[in-house]
């Protein structure tokens, strides 16, 4: 099976638990899984799995580049035992690179993507930033010079990611035997807080013993609940703003600085540190100063049938994205890009419908120049005959489809104020 059969063959393991949780919630009214956050969780996940499917490739070259010529040691790769030390280097390699994630700057602005959901479910698990992979791979070469094979790698690896997946939940309130040994929703939900003596806490994958040997082990505390987000908190359920948005932080620090390691610093120290004569009101926006206790999550009012329109275009965008992923070697390169942007710009759509904005005709004119452009170099360059055969046709359905889904966007539209504006008083649980 070809490696992008393998990803399109991911998406109902990625979405399928989001969509059931999600649709479990709606008819329970439990409120866990809003709307607005869970389409923004698919669409970062796709985006991610798309990014991944390019970078990726670069990356499984380079440890098996390792692996064949500097590896240290050669161990039995069907034993049981490879898989155990292989368990326990993937474990502490993860614990460190997870570390590093909130450490250093710039590797900041790429996980931030997964901290900036202001719920916690199911549906943050699968948030992370479209360039994922170009920061997580260092530190696992490490696996690779240890004499691992990528096989042996991959297979636990999945065990990792499920874990990762199995512990984004509030259920599970209350495990202190567990959370002695292992990483729990408890535990996790720590490590998600926004502030006071849980940030930067309980960075392990599966095992806690890196956290309590490296002194960042932190247990959920009865009086002290847990606030999610980030500091920045910004303000946007669009995946393409939030996957950048941290690079404008950066810059701002990067203008305050005064001499090229200030620049240096502004990169690479911790995402807390400012230039030593920047306010930190230069850098960071008021609510990312804003006490937790006063904290109210980002959650602008949408009309119910921009919300409705809203799941309809995210079915759009899930459509173009698996055209894009299992056709993409017969497409040209043109093809390609219109593509990806189509995705990008469906995904961004959606976000800042979220976000409370009106969607103007020149929003969805941008929207129809790339159906219509991929139409028209589809007949220019056919590529794929079966699916090009009635291109223009196909062309015309998704452009009715769209036109008729921003006319529901725009039904019982309201301008609306802007909630997330310093308060006076405690935020409610």
């Amino acid at each position: 099976m070809e490696f992008n059969e393998q990803l399109i063959y991911t998406i109902p393991l990625y979405l399928g638990p989001l969509i059931f949780f999600a649709l479990v919630d709606f008819f329970r009214k439990t409120k866990r899984y809003e709307v607005n956050e869970s389409i923004t969780n698919a669409s970062i996940a796709l985006g991610n799995l798309g990014f991944s499917f390019v970078i990726l490739i670069g990356v499984m070259f380079i440890y098996k580049h390792i692996y064949t010529n500097y590896a240290l040691f050669t161990w039995d790769q069907t034993s049981i035992w490879t898989y155990v030390l292989a368990f326990v280097l993937y474990d502490f390699c993860f614990y460190w690179n997870h570390r590093f994630h909130h450490m250093i700057g710039i590797f900041w602005a790429d996980h931030l993507v997964h901290h900036s959901a202001e719920t916690f479910n199911f549906g943050v698990a699968i948030r992370n930033s479209y360039f994922l992979e170009l920061t997580m791979w260092m530190t696992f070469a490490m696996v690779a010079f240890m004499g691992i094979s990528f096989e042996v790698f991959l297979t636990v690896s999945y065990i990792e990611m499920t874990w990762a997946f199995l512990i984004h939940t509030k259920s599970f309130k209350h495990t202190p035997i567990l959370d002695k040994f292992i990483n729990t929703p408890s535990l996790h939900r720590v490590h998600h807080a926004r502030s006071g003596k849980y940030i930067d806490k309980n960075f392990g994958g599966i095992l806690v013993i890196w956290d309590q040997l490296f002194g960042t082990y932190q247990k959920e505390l009865a009086d002290k609940p847990v606030t999610f987000g980030i500091g920045e908190s910004f303000k946007s359920f669009s995946p393409v703003v939030l996957n950048v948005q941290y690079l404008a932080v950066i810059w701002r620090k990067i203008k305050k600085s005064r001499n090229p390691i200030e620049v240096f610093q502004s990169i690479f120290f911790s995402p807390g540190w400012i230039p030593k004569h920047a306010k930190p009101s230069d850098i960071f926006d008021a609510k990312a100063l804003q006490p937790s206790k006063y904290f109210v999550p980002n959650n602008p009012s949408v009309a119910p049938m921009a919300k409705i329109a809203s799941v309809l275009r995210f079915g759009f965008a899930l459509v173009v994205f698996i055209g894009l992923m299992w056709f993409y070697a017969d497409l040209t390169t043109t093809q390609n890009v219109i593509l990806s942007v189509l995705f990008l710009w469906l995904c961004h759509y959606i976000g800042i419908i979220f976000d409370g904005k009106k969607i103007g005709a020149l929003t969805e004119s941008f929207t129809q120049l790339l159906i219509w452009g991929f139409a028209v170099s589809a007949y220019l360059q056919p590529s794929i005959e079966p699916f090009l055969i009635n291109n223009f046709l196909a062309a015309g359905i998704f452009s009715a489809g769209s036109l008729a889904i921003y006319a529901m966007t725009n039904i019982g539209w309201q301008p609306q104020k802007d909630d997330n504006t310093m308060t006076d008083k405690p935020a409610t649980a």
